[in-house]
């Protein structure tokens, strides 16, 4: 059970914030919200006091460029989806695994489908950090891939096609019969909207995505360099299709993007990714920027970002997390403002530009950490059985970040 709660923020964007202190988890699944008083909590066996902070759903980040592992080979980093975790992301989508020599560099159709089932199967096993929900095994398109790859692919639990554009294929009149197919086995796809970013990649305009008509626009503000506004209007005005904002793409069309959107009363459309990690950095805290940077620019509500970086994107992907509801998984996180913000609570400290960090992670309902990894620090904190649960020096804050070090699986 989590009470002392001040602000419940639901993750969805119409709910805003929900009334209530506690919530109550059972079997892994949020059972019960509202106040103490009202709430069944027989049977509760541990019990977080988080002082008057702050609960929301774990963030989900739409875009990330995974290997096998918790690695990041572009840059030789390791450990950077277990940050991310600590830091309060808690799922991530793969728009299409990479590392030296992968099929999807070469054109390979049999290496890509092997790569896109082996991904599948790693993450429905492995979660980074111990408890990361990986979404992986997206597949690049290649020449040579029939109907029967994707049926077997299909078969096999993948339904990830990666960004179009990004690698591989993007001509529509190549990838189109592909896209019947992929659309016959129930795969979602999307497609990048910006320039060549690395060898390999293509230009892809509006006209084109509209054309393809993909689930998501990828790296719609430019990834990392960006199209002309007039074609990202386009997409804003002239079609329902969600559209992605990465915190490293163009700034400028960020912010353009955001405010029109707000205006339009459209913010429904809108998810975050980092597209990491890539030249960009692997940042483990790009979700937790991109919230800050899209509400204290723009004079978005801080419980709006956050439901883009949490129901919105769950109910782009069709995922059981991202919104505290009766029977949602219990991905969740309690955030707070740093010390000395002169905003008084999380929410505040968002909408006034300070970075907030997080006191507890808990995932399927185990906590699962304290404070990320170099993270910022919480004004407040939690008690666990009235035992306090901190993170108290220097060394311990910089280098230590405490976590249980279990593995969850996905069994």
């Amino acid at each position: 059970m989590i009470k002392s709660i001040d602000k419940i923020v639901s993750g969805d964007i119409e709910r805003g914030v929900i009334p209530g202190d506690t919530i109550v988890v059972r079997d892994g699944k949020i059972a019960a919200f509202g106040f103490e008083k009202e709430v069944d909590a027989s049977g509760i066996e541990t019990v977080v006091d988080v002082d008057g902070q702050i609960v929301c759903p774990g963030f989900i980040d739409c875009h990330v460029h995974n290997t096998l592992d918790d690695y990041a080979p572009q840059r030789g980093a390791v450990g950077c989806y277990a940050d991310a975790l600590y830091s309060g992301t808690t799922t991530v989508i793969s728009e299409g695994e990479q590392g030296p020599g992968w099929p999807r560099f070469y054109d390979d159709p049999i290496g890509c489908k092997a790569a896109a089932i082996m991904s599948k199967r790693v993450f429905d096993h492995f979660r980074p950090g111990g408890a990361m929900k990986v979404h992986g095994g997206a597949l690049v398109l290649v020449h040579g891939l029939t109907e029967q790859d994707f049926k077997e692919m299909h078969d096999a639990g993948v339904w990830l096609i990666a960004e179009i554009g990004g690698g591989g294929l993007s001509d529509p009149a190549e990838v189109e019969p592909m896209l019947e197919w992929a659309r016959k086995y129930s795969f979602f796809y999307s497609v990048h909207l910006a320039p060549p970013s690395i060898p390999g990649s293509s230009w892809v305009t509006s006209e084109s995505i509209m054309k393809l008509r993909p689930n998501k626009v990828a790296h719609t503000n430019g990834g990392s360099t960006a199209v002309e506004f007039s074609h990202i209007e386009r997409l804003m005005d002239e079609s329902e299709i969600a559209l992605e904002l990465v915190v490293n793409g163009n700034f400028v069309n960020f912010n353009k993007m955001m405010r029109h959107m707000h205006a339009k009363n459209a913010l429904n459309r809108m998810v975050f990714g980092s597209d990491a990690p890539t030249g960009q950095a692997s940042l483990p805290g790009a979700i937790n920027r991109a919230i800050v940077k899209a509400s204290c620019l723009n004079d978005v509500p801080a419980v709006k970002c956050i439901a883009m970086a949490t129901g919105n994107a769950a109910d782009l992907y069709g995922l059981n997390t991202g919104k505290i509801e009766v029977g949602r998984e219990a991905d969740l996180q309690i955030i707070d403002c740093p010390p000395g913000s002169c905003g008084a609570d999380a929410l505040k400290a968002i909408e006034s530009g300070d970075p907030f960090g997080n006191s507890m992670v808990i995932v399927d309902g185990r906590i699962i950490a304290y404070r990320g990894h170099d993270s910022r620090p919480t004004a407040r904190f939690c008690y666990v059985n009235g035992q306090k649960a901190f993170v108290s020096g220097i060394t311990e804050h910089l280098f230590f970040p405490p976590q249980p070090g279990r593995h969850y699986e996905n069994i």
